[in-house]
């Protein structure tokens, strides 16, 4: 458990000027790119000493489109992104795992044990195939569905091979991404990517790279459009729906590639950078700058049709909705007359705000260094700088840190950018952890509203608890919402100081909060039942779960949305999964699935499988409505421990993360239980990026995969991991009720 802590004091002035240090100024030179990019130790820009700037000896060619190619002119920008998730988005262990563990278990049988492949590339020859329908499932999903937004290069630069699963089929196929990957392509999201991107793709019909517009149903073969914004006129929104022209960055040989650089610019600001990459058209710079090239990659439209959005005419899953949360909340900012702030303007300018110098200053802001304050700057405010070198005069820049809610669990992202002490030229806290709490800790407007003493003699307690996001254009949590936990921590304490209820308390940062308890969690490979005999063990990342002492009892449910809430237990804002299915318990006359003999012992066990449609999301079962659904916990799974098939959810719930700019209230009926008062509420609003359980049951996966051979670089997640989860307090209220 932390707080957001403070940067520890330095020792004396020679420490403070550390801690204040310019990030990459005179050092991040084409002599020192290679340096520039490893981690600081002792604050960044330490050493201020001018360096000649040396100009690569020739243009720009594909394969000298790396981050360290570029840092020979831009070094700032290089360093700011490597202290970011995107140079880090194909080594993620968590996608790693995920992508790896779909691919093998998904579609998994007896004609390819080795898995489907469901995303990656297909090789008709060579695709795996469903037994009923012939139809491929190898690539069904959407080819390379998950790499082209993780690991765009592979598109410039292609290394991966057709996924081959079959009886004796090539084992390297198979292979974990970060296994497959050039080192361009391991760099993720990187310099020689964006800036090679011209626009959106645009009409389906069109030939050329698409993305991923469409899923294929292996049961029809019906195809499916993932982009419904296509009949609007707004293309490439959603899975990887941005197109490449490498003109946009590199030079044409011959005569012509002093027409493609263009004149000098004419402001100052541009200066006379030497000739080694082209000027990007208007068309390629407004696009970068716009809401919509994020939309191509953060709106992640999963295949099969959702459950709960059917009746919408979408005939996909909505695992991720960045941009569309985005563009809702935008269109009403626009109606008020308001500007709405676009991604970039959050992401990667001095948004939320800065640490400017002040004697003398205690240190009272956790994310600055002593000697410095926080001090706020609104969405858009862009910092001066040098876009290159070389560069005449400064001009307005974007910052490349692209700063968010993660922090990186791989030691490829070395404790020393997690924890940097020092600020960059411009304020911002260099360090990824302080960058993440200054965003989050300005997100929210947290408190406790006017509790009282309510029933006859004062016997009950209503303590309201307020929250509303005031610090995004989208849902918080965003991205991946099914595993993003922002939660509460409320105690009430009683006139002598004794505590009269508690829920949402960890003592451990890798401890599971207690709405739930995980009673048995199946992560043996083999626990694939539809693979083997019909005898055959199920589960696989299937959970045996019970209800936990905090678990929610709110009224309406929070997964049916609303605003306001009325009960008690757990309140967490984390989205989830959906599972049709039908009852083998009982029926109850309100038409929910109640425990019959010998069950009970967990949610799952008096539920079935139902029917699930994959091209008309219909959830064939003996239950309606909501209670035809029950709620699973990891993206891909079975239905408990011991059965059902190893899928992906059949619904997202997306109700319970909180919208911009509308108050939510969850009001907490307690008992006094004949205490007295007065009493004393804390509630605590809290932060982790990942549950406990996730990296324990991924990391137990991969322990057994790396011994069976099948991950050349070692395990994609490690129990080790679990040390880099934090949980962060946001914010803080208190209450007295007399």
């Amino acid at each position: 458990m932390r707080r957001a802590s403070p940067a520890p004091a330095g020792r004396g002035a020679i420490a403070r000027l550390r801690q204040l240090a310019p990030l990459g100024v005179g050092a991040l030179v084409a002599a020192a790119a290679l340096a520039a990019l490893a981690p600081s130790r002792s604050g960044p820009g330490a050493s201020a000493r001018p360096s000649a700037a040396v100009a690569p000896a020739l243009p720009l060619a594909q394969p000298r489109t790396s981050a360290q190619d570029c840092a020979a002119c831009h070094g700032r920008q290089a360093a700011e992104w490597r202290r970011s998730v995107m140079a880090h988005a194909v080594t993620s262990p968590l996608f790693n795992a995920l992508e790896s563990l779909i691919e093998e278990q998904v579609g998994r049988d007896a004609g390819c044990p080795d898995g489907a492949g469901i995303l990656r590339k297909a090789d008709p020859a060579r695709a795996c195939r469903d037994r009923q329908s012939g139809l491929a499932v190898t690539g069904s999903g959407g080819e390379h569905w998950c790499v082209n937004c993780h690991a765009p290069a592979e598109n410039l630069d292609p290394a991966m091979p057709a996924w081959d699963g079959r009886p004796g089929g090539d084992p390297r196929t198979r292979f974990p991404v970060r296994d497959l990957l050039t080192r361009r392509g391991l760099e993720g999201i990187s310099c020689g990517f964006c800036h090679q991107v011209h626009g959106p793709v645009g009409p389906r019909e069109r030939a050329g790279y698409q993305g991923n517009p469409t899923w294929r149903s292996t049961v029809t073969g019906a195809v499916f459009a993932a982009r419904p914004e296509d009949v609007r006129g707004l293309f490439g929104i959603a899975n990887s729906g941005y197109a490449l022209r490498p003109d946009e960055l590199l030079l044409p040989a011959g005569r012509s590639a002093a027409l493609r650089a263009g004149p000098p610019p004419a402001d100052p600001g541009g200066g006379a950078d030497p000739v080694v990459h082209g000027r990007p058209s208007g068309r390629a710079k407004a696009y970068l700058r716009s809401s919509e090239f994020c939309g191509a990659c953060h709106d992640v439209r999963l295949f099969g049709t959702d459950s709960l959005a059917a009746a919408k005419g979408e005939h996909f899953k909505r695992l991720r909705n960045a941009y569309t949360e985005w563009s809702d909340w935008a269109r009403s900012e626009e109606r008020a007359g308001r500007r709405a702030a676009t991604c970039q303007d959050c992401h990667m300018t001095t948004y939320p705000g800065v640490c400017e110098a002040a004697p003398g200053a205690p240190g009272q802001d956790p994310e600055c260094p002593p000697g410095t304050r926080f001090t706020p700057r609104p969405p858009g405010a862009r910092p001066r700088g040098r876009v290159a070198h070389d560069s005449a005069a400064p001009s307005e820049v974007a910052t490349h840190y692209f700063s968010g809610v993660d922090v990186p669990l791989s030691d490829e992202f070395p404790d020393a950018l997690v924890d940097e002490p020092s600020l960059d030229v411009h304020g911002i806290p260099a360090s990824a952890r302080r960058r993440r709490d200054m965003l989050l800790r300005r997100t929210f407007r947290f408190g406790l509203g006017a509790a009282r003493r309510a029933g006859a003699g004062g016997d009950r307690l209503e303590i309201p608890v307020e929250i509303e996001n005031t610090g995004a254009g989208h849902k918080v949590p965003a991205g991946f919402s099914q595993e993003r936990e922002i939660w509460i921590h409320l105690a009430v304490k009683d006139g002598n100081g004794r505590v009269l209820y508690e829920v949402g308390r960890v003592d451990r940062a890798d401890e599971d909060l207690r709405d739930k308890v995980f009673a048995r969690v199946t992560t043996d490979p083999d626990a694939n039942a539809p693979f083997g005999a019909t005898s055959a063990r199920g589960g696989l990342f299937g959970a045996d779960v019970r209800d936990g002492p905090d678990v929610p009892r709110w009224d309406p449910p929070p997964r049916l949305g609303g605003t306001s809430f009325r009960g008690r237990g757990l309140i967490n804002f984390q989205n989830g999964f959906l599972r049709c299915v039908r009852c083998i318990g009982v029926v109850a006359a309100d038409g929910t699935c109640q425990p019959g003999p010998g069950q009970g012992l967990h949610h799952a066990d008096r539920f079935a499988d139902g029917d699930y449609d994959p091209d008309t999301g219909a959830c064939g079962s003996n239950l309606s409505g909501p209670n035809a659904f029950l709620e699973v916990y990891f993206p891909v799974g079975a239905l408990d421990a011991s059965r059902g098939v190893v899928k992906g959810p059949d619904a997202i719930i997306d109700t319970r993360s909180v919208p911009p700019g509308v108050p939510i209230r969850y009001t907490y009926e307690l008992s006094t239980g004949g205490r007295r008062g007065p009493f004393r509420a804390e509630a605590r609003l809290l932060f982790r990026a990942f549950p406990p359980f996730l990296i324990r049951a991924f990391a137990a996966y991969e322990r057994e995969q790396a011994r069976r051979g099948l991950r050349p670089s070692g395990p994609l997640v490690t129990g080790a991991m679990l040390d880099r989860l934090e949980v962060v307090e946001l914010a803080r209220a208190e209450v007295e009720i007399r």
